[in-house]
């Protein structure tokens, strides 16, 4: 018989599909062990979004939003295009 543990805690197969839905979110290891306690698989779920996605704050937004913006000509002309 094979056990499943999320966070080291044994949890039902019926309350399988929502903690392991809620263990990915938080990235706790997600095991299958066997009846002697022996861990047979190991997971450990990355979150979903990227570090940079987290980096994307309000305060972010805000701070990219103040500027400093160039023209089209000041670009051109940094780029040295005509």
């Amino acid at each position: 018989m094979v056990t499943l543990y999320v966070g080291g805690q044994k949890i039902a197969w019926a309350d399988a599909e929502k903690v392991v839905a809620e263990s990915v979110a938080r990235s706790h290891p997600i095991e299958l062990r066997n009846d002697a306690g022996k861990v047979i698989a190991r997971v450990v779920p990355e979150p979903d979004e990227p570090d940079w996605v987290k980096g994307i704050t309000p305060e972010e937004i805000e701070r990219r939003q103040a500027g400093p913006f160039l023209t089209l000509d000041e670009y051109r002309a940094r780029a040295g295009r005509p």
